[in-house]
């Protein structure tokens, strides 16, 4: 669930990228992302190149399997950094952190009419589904699950999970450069009012994109296949263009300077001074994609702080 906070379908696409079971890939379609969103750090002492990796919080087709210049990079590591920990123990502990915890019930808060819509298109993934299961849950938890939760329902694992069970088996050092709490403390930054506001933008977008019968994360998933960096960033752009020149523009502005720009920044910092605490080690830092995209983004400051990176595409 914590990764659905990376998803680029609706107000929280941002958060990743930001993000289905069921995704149809054609037999043409490639086995690997055409070019990975690699990019190799060197300089300022480092006696071995280390690398930023940008991921997409999905696992199927193309997705399931890296690029190899990515393979490579992962193979030669000495440390993986997921944004989070994904080991068992943190992962299922982190669940506390989307309970309500004793306040009103979803619909006490959100009322029947947003219940209404959010029934709706939990029917719509299937039709089994209404929002009784997602009582407890916090209203911002529930906003950043829906885009997520057909991959969620068919079991399907993020590409960030998949490297840090990769890494334990090998026997690599694994870290995170963010903790969960820090991570969701950004949405517990926001009132219950901006975050049932979150909710009904996140349910208008989906709406939408259904009755158009368009598929936004079709379209994220293809920008990520083809490495293409500048679509990547479109697409980031696109998702937040609604609130950010609608009637909640402050709300949304707030929304990415919290979630991407600020992240960024201290992200950055952390990924600095794992740096210069182990020159000698190659450190593969798994992000996802929308942190190294934009120019105040991760690799943005890490330019800044003297460190030369490079962009690896074969």
């Amino acid at each position: 669930m914590l990764t659905a906070m990376q998803s680029l379908i609706s107000f929280f696409a941002i958060v990743a990228l930001a993000i289905l079971p069921q995704l149809v890939f054609s037999e043409e379609a490639p086995t690997h992302p055409v070019k990975p969103l690699l990019w190799k750090i060197e300089g300022k002492g480092l006696s071995k190149p280390s690398y930023l990796f940008g991921t997409i919080h999905l696992g199927s087709g193309p997705l399931a399997k890296l690029h190899p210049a990515a393979e490579a990079a992962f193979e030669q590591s000495d440390v993986l950094y997921t944004e989070i920990p994904f080991d068992q123990k943190t992962q299922l502990g982190a669940t506390r952190l989307l309970l309500r915890n004793g306040q009103k019930t979803l619909v006490q808060s959100i009322g029947e009419k947003l219940k209404n819509r959010l029934d709706e298109e939990l029917a719509a993934i299937n039709p089994q589904l209404d929002s009784e299961p997602f009582q407890s849950l916090k209203t911002w938890a529930v906003a950043a699950t829906l885009p997520m939760l057909k991959a969620q329902i068919g079991g399907e694992q993020a590409m960030d999970g998949t490297l840090w069970q990769r890494a334990e088996a090998d026997e690599k050092k694994t870290d995170s450069i963010e903790t969960v709490e820090s991570q969701l403390g950004v949405f517990d930054a926001f009132n219950e009012e901006e975050q049932i506001i979150m909710l009904s933008e996140t349910l208008k977008m989906m709406k939408e994109d259904r009755l158009a019968k368009k598929d936004s994360m079709q379209e994220l998933i293809d920008a990520y296949v083809t490495g293409d960096l500048q679509s990547l960033q479109k697409t980031l752009d696109k998702s937040l263009d609604e609130m950010r020149k609608g009637e909640h523009k402050e709300l949304g502005e707030r929304f990415y300077k919290k979630l991407l720009t600020d992240r960024d920044a201290s992200m950055a910092e952390v990924i600095v001074k794992k740096l210069a605490n182990s020159p000698g080690d190659c450190h593969f830092f798994a992000a996802g994609a929308a942190h190294f995209a934009g120019d105040k983004s991760i690799r943005a400051h890490l330019e800044k702080a003297g460190y030369k990176i490079t962009r690896i595409e074969k």
